[in-house]
């Protein structure tokens, strides 16, 4: 799978160093649509948005249903991951077309619920500087990879497939030496394989701020451990580095306790049930 890595990566950031900015002016110019705008541009394979969104929440900028529709559609690597693998290359559109639903109706549903305009006047009143500059302050904070010139697109490729070649062989690794050590019933039951019940694992294991769950949790659903259920509920809880940025600039951990429990929630819940119908 490393030369199909070596191109997507490098069509990723090739991409990501013209479109990023504007797709960021895009998500807070949205206005009502801002749920729908946020879950299509989530499920573009990078934590990027889910860390802008995170930005832009603590500025009262978005509402907190684009927030989570951004949280709920961003995969981080593992759809990659997943194509890689030919015979679920039709799996990809799948999952990435539930996540897509399943981001714009709890978007929607929670700003109906919430009934709350997207901007504050607070906001207005504590930031005066250039949007163009705010925009790509919000970008660059945690993506080192915002550049447009041939040397630093490599090096970011480079580093992006080595991150995730690595995750994947970690994975492989310990699942191949759970299955010899444990043995593949005992490692099945831990699990919850074939269990109504295993997205409230798969979503838990998503939450974790950080690329390498989603990766994990694509390489055991190719490996036939995960059903698709599960892998959805790992992955819409997967919203990379945002989770981090959100309680490094949001006020009010409590607050942003509920947003991860709301997250959890949504993905848990869609999870089982697509296991129940699927």
């Amino acid at each position: 799978m490393l030369p199909f890595l070596v191109i997507a990566f490098f069509l990723l950031e090739f991409f990501e160093a013209r479109i990023e900015e504007k797709s960021a002016s895009f998500i807070k110019k949205a206005g009502k649509a801002g749920p729908i705008s946020a879950a299509l541009l989530g499920l573009i394979p990078q934590c990027g948005f889910s860390v802008v969104g995170s930005n832009f929440y603590a500025k009262r900028i978005i509402t907190l249903g684009t927030l989570i529709a951004v949280y709920l559609s961003t995969s981080d690597e593992a759809l990659l991951v997943i194509a890689t693998s030919p015979e679920h290359i039709p799996n990809v559109l799948i999952i990435m077309g539930l996540k897509l639903v399943i981001a714009v109706i709890a978007g929607y549903a929670i700003d109906l619920i919430l009934r709350k305009k997207p901007e504050s006047e607070e906001c207005h009143h504590t930031h005066h500087h250039d949007d163009s500059c705010e925009d790509e302050e919000l970008i660059g904070e945690e993506h080192c990879c915002s550049h447009t010139d041939w040397k630093a697109i490599i090096k970011c490729t480079a580093k992006r497939v080595a991150s995730v070649f690595a995750f994947l062989l970690a994975a492989s690794f310990l699942f191949t030496l759970g299955v010899e050590l444990i043995g593949e019933e005992r490692l099945q039951e831990f699990m919850l394989t074939n269990s109504v019940f295993q997205p409230l694992l798969t979503a838990l294991i998503g939450l974790i701020p950080n690329c390498a769950p989603s990766i994990i949790l694509a390489q055991m659903y190719i490996e036939g451990t995960l059903s698709l259920g599960s892998v959805i509920a790992g992955l819409c809880t997967s919203a990379g580095a945002g989770l981090l940025v959100l309680f490094r600039v949001n006020r009010g951990f409590r607050s942003n306790l509920g947003i991860v429990a709301l997250l959890y929630g949504i993905s848990a819940v869609f999870g089982v049930l697509i296991s129940l119908i699927a």
